[in-house]
């Protein structure tokens, strides 16, 4: 009986350790999938947000309204290339896959709803922003081309565009900030496979350390850091649950 239980014993272990490698080899090919796609974000948020002229200060100024708005002068198909990092969204969404997996033993509250939160802001923002912030400058595109003679109209169109922008960009910014705070908030609980100083590399942390860091540098080394904000957001985070879940995951 001794020995039966004891086989027993043995192949539920082996049957575990075979389960826990297929997982860490699907955890992997998710984080390093998503992660190579994100660099094609990073190339597109530079096409868009980056200049080689303001600093970190002033991108938190109304001069970066200027450069979006103007696609800092880009030709027309190069602003079209930009917005091609928005179909690759939903993939990058797997993202918060990968680490419900590392955060689901916190439960509903503290996994699933920050990452839902996430997620959904993530696919939201490759809709509006990836394809919106070319729209945002398809008046001052057309003003270079054939100049604009009633200012009036130019301004008013202008800033209906922008409304419509915020207000289509809304939810995804709300459920950004508030999923960005609660999946801090699930990793400090201390009930996930990831330890508490793991909340330097969550999407919060990484953000945070981006904006401090970013608004200290001069020109023109601010826009690599600033205008790739989103970029760092998903990327990082993802490298550093990717490598944690290769070396920790244990069902």
């Amino acid at each position: 009986m001794k020995n039966t239980n004891e086989l027993s014993a043995s192949k539920s272990t082996m049957t575990d350790k075979i389960d826990n490698t297929k997982m860490r080899k699907r955890l992997l090919l998710i984080g390093v999938t998503v992660s190579i796609l994100v660099l094609w974000n990073g190339v597109c948020d530079y096409l868009f947000a980056y200049s080689s002229q303001l600093s970190g200060s002033e991108y938190s100024s109304s001069a970066v309204f200027k450069l979006i708005l103007s696609a800092n002068g880009r030709p027309h198909w190069m602003v079209m290339l930009a917005q091609t990092a928005g179909w690759l969204y939903p993939i990058y969404a797997l993202a918060y896959y990968h680490w419900w997996i590392g955060m689901r033993k916190a439960g509903f509250w503290l996994a699933r709803v920050p990452l839902i939160l996430l997620a959904y802001a993530i696919l939201m923002i490759g809709g509006i922003q990836h394809a919106g912030f070319a729209f945002l400058s398809v008046l001052e595109q057309a003003k270079e081309v054939v100049g604009c003679t009633d200012e009036a109209f130019y301004s008013l169109a202008n800033s209906y565009i922008i409304e419509h922008f915020i207000w289509g960009d809304l939810t995804a910014m709300i459920a950004f900030s508030v999923g960005s705070i609660w999946h801090a908030v699930g990793i400090l609980s201390g009930r996930t496979m990831y330890p508490r100083w793991f909340l330097i590399v969550s999407p919060l942390g990484v953000l945070t350390i981006t904006m401090v860091f970013g608004a200290l540098l001069p020109a023109p080394f601010a826009g690599f850091v600033l205008a790739l904000f989103g970029t760092w957001f998903m990327l990082i985070p993802t490298i550093a649950s990717t490598i944690w879940l290769w070396k920790n995951y244990n069902y």
